[in-house]
């Protein structure tokens, strides 16, 4: 939950796991603190592969298996796979996929070769403090670590930042080692990288040496968009015996395999299968009909709401990470017991509606942040302002717009509706923090659509902004 709380989790996992050293296999449960919101994952580690099963605000989640020996990335959500490769060769990144081109060679047109980008530069350092601590029957090393990632003016992926990891490790499995792929991945895969570009990779600095796995860690990342602080820790750590196929797609996921479509292998169609177990061969695969394409989300669960949230437009000018800001948004929506996907189309409202009705959502939420101001510089005007709401102008501000439409009808439940937060540190915080509040309205008015009072039909275009946004509950 911030950049964002599935970023750090998987920022935390990553970087340090990836170089761990006693064979036996493992089952570690960690918990990872964002800003006050915390994960709990459970990691299973085989040989050269892990296994990680995420819980979001104590619904659902998400699976990662990472194959080292395979040098790839496996995210699995429903029926559904992507595969994705970790960092590309030994000194350069694959080109991102660019989706419009994919569609046209599909479609019999002209491939367009990715152009050379720059370099990407990523400077380690790591400082063994001598310090010991016996961990869960461990022996831990207090390790303090840098990583700077900079680049040149023409790399794809436009990365200036610096991440800070204090924490205590131990060697817990000799097979479990990715190297310098984990480093590599976090450089190509930046939410700003350029489409049908190839940037060059520079590793630099005596940092890049087994760490170890972390039992508690604090890392700081410093970018464009602020300071984000995480915490993972070790909760519990078991020697156990795991199965294989634990580290393999399941059978029958459909796969989307991001190493053709960045490497410029021609697409196909959908990509392929995985294969079902060897054991039950039933239909010959030959005469069987081709299967529909595979839904985008897993199906939706009986009397759950579903929400699809739109991609998030900044009006700010203040160059806020949207695609993160929406993860934020979908974990404070499943806070409240609701199922939230992610939506690609952006406009016009009757394809966003198209693709919410397939992906079975009964609501569709558009979340525009508006203004963002600094400490001290007069603050958001006060007709902005929702009814009732005072901010403090020592601090950060923030505006944000929702609009909620319920599949089916032609009005809006929410219209533009204000909400407006401050917060102390950092700016992106008071936009989140009006994205608590938007999960807590959005919720108040699924409650009332489920339940109309009489005469209440025009309360619902009337914006109810709460209170203040200092201390939202």
């Amino acid at each position: 939950m911030t950049r964002l709380l599935r970023h750090f989790s998987a920022l935390a996992i990553a970087l340090v796991c990836f170089s761990t050293i006693a064979s036996a296999d493992l089952k570690i449960k960690t918990r990872t603190t964002v800003m006050g919101h915390s994960t709990e994952s459970t990691v299973y580690i085989k040989g050269g592969r892990q296994r990680t099963e995420t819980s979001f605000g104590g619904r659902g989640g998400s699976v990662s298996i990472i194959q080292c020996d395979q040098k790839r990335m496996i995210t699995v959500t429903g029926n559904e796979c992507m595969v994705i490769p970790m960092g590309g060769g030994e000194s350069s990144c694959p080109a991102m996929p660019n989706m419009g081109a994919m569609a046209r060679e599909m479609a019999g047109g002209e491939s367009t070769p990715p152009r050379k980008g720059g370099v990407v530069t990523i400077t380690r350092t790591s400082t063994d403090t001598g310090e010991r601590q016996d961990m869960f029957g461990y022996k831990a090393r207090h390790i303090k670590s840098v990583m700077m990632m900079e680049s040149s003016p023409d790399a794809c992926n436009q990365s200036h930042m610096k991440m800070e990891m204090d924490g205590w490790y131990a060697d817990l499995s000799a097979g479990f080692s990715c190297g310098d792929e984990s480093y590599r991945a976090l450089a190509c895969g930046g939410p700003g990288a350029k489409r049908d570009c190839k940037d060059r990779i520079v590793m630099r600095g005596g940092g890049g040496g087994a760490l170890g796995y972390p039992l508690k860690q604090t890392m700081t990342m410093t970018s464009g968009q602020g300071t984000f602080t995480t915490t993972t820790e070790v909760v519990e750590l078991t020697n156990t015996s795991l199965d294989a196929p634990l580290f393999d797609m399941p059978p029958g996921c459909k796969v989307m395999d991001m190493s053709a479509m960045m490497g410029g292998a021609p697409p196909t169609a959908h990509s392929e299968t995985a294969p079902e177990p060897a054991a039950a061969p039933a239909k010959p695969a030959a005469t069987a009909p081709e299967p529909p394409p595979a839904p985008v989300v897993a199906a939706k669960t009986a009397g759950v709401v579903r929400i699809g949230v739109v991609k998030i437009k900044d009006m700010s000018g203040q160059s806020l990470p949207t695609d993160n800001l929406r993860l934020n948004l979908i974990n404070e929506i499943a806070r409240h017991q609701h199922e939230a996907v992610p939506l690609d189309a952006e406009g016009p409202h009757s394809d966003v509606e198209s693709e919410a009705r397939s992906k079975q959502c009964d609501y569709i939420l558009y979340t525009v942040p508006t203004q963002v101001k600094e400490p001290n510089s007069g603050g958001l005007p006060p007709a902005s302002l929702p009814k009732g709401v005072v901010l403090d102008p020592a601090k950060f501000e923030a505006l944000t717009h929702v609009t909620l439409y319920k599949v089916g009808k032609p009005l809006p439940e929410l219209k533009e509706l204000p909400l407006a937060a401050d917060a102390g540190q950092f700016a992106v915080d008071a936009v989140m923090i009006t994205f608590v509040m938007e999960s807590d309205r959005v919720d108040q008015q699924i409650a009332e659509d489920a339940h109309p009072k009489p005469g209440s039909k025009s309360s619902k275009a009337q914006a109810k902004p709460g209170t203040s946004g200092t201390k939202p509950h």
